[in-house]
């Protein structure tokens, strides 16, 4: 089930060299209320600071949260509703629950991420996400990519 998205840096201004415009972060979060909490939290935050979003008021963390089966329908209806809301630039699904969310498809992660995938004609970028990352560094370098095709699709859409 999708939480409500919310800022990811609250206080940014507009930032008339800030990347994109717009951004749709979709992750699974320990805490829904503190999406940058804990060591996810902080390494997602190192994340989206690398790419210079932290200077950008229009980056937005969708958190997802476990729910019973069944949930999928919600989630979509919820992530239409995010998308017509904030109309992103760029969706960035972090890890296999949140790019299946997105999607709404069952293949692995690996076929995900290989391919250019869209959601109601939205670019979805489809990556590691930061506990995966905390176990296994060695996709750090894969997901670094991922985050940075990501940033090159928001620049190139129109505002």
């Amino acid at each position: 089930m999708l939480a409500p998205a919310q800022p990811a840096y609250p206080g940014a201004s507009a930032d008339p060299d800030a990347p994109g415009t717009g951004w749709l972060v979709v992750a699974e979060c320990a805490q829904p209320g503190d999406p940058l909490a804990g060591d996810t939290g902080r390494l997602l935050d190192n994340m989206l600071r690398a790419l210079q979003l932290h200077r950008h008021p229009r980056v937005h963390i969708v958190p997802l949260v476990r729910a019973e089966a069944g949930a999928e329908a919600a989630a979509g209806t919820g992530l239409a509703a995010e998308l017509a809301r904030h109309q992103p630039a760029v969706v960035l699904a972090l890890g296999l629950p949140a790019a299946r969310t997105v999607l709404g498809r069952t293949e692995p992660l690996g076929r995900l991420r290989a391919g250019p995938q869209s959601v109601q004609g939205t670019p979805v970028v489809v990556t590691y996400d930061p506990a995966y990352l905390l176990r296994a560094p060695q996709a750090k370098a894969a997901a670094w990519a991922d985050l940075c095709r990501a940033r090159a699709l928001a620049i190139a859409r129109p505002a």
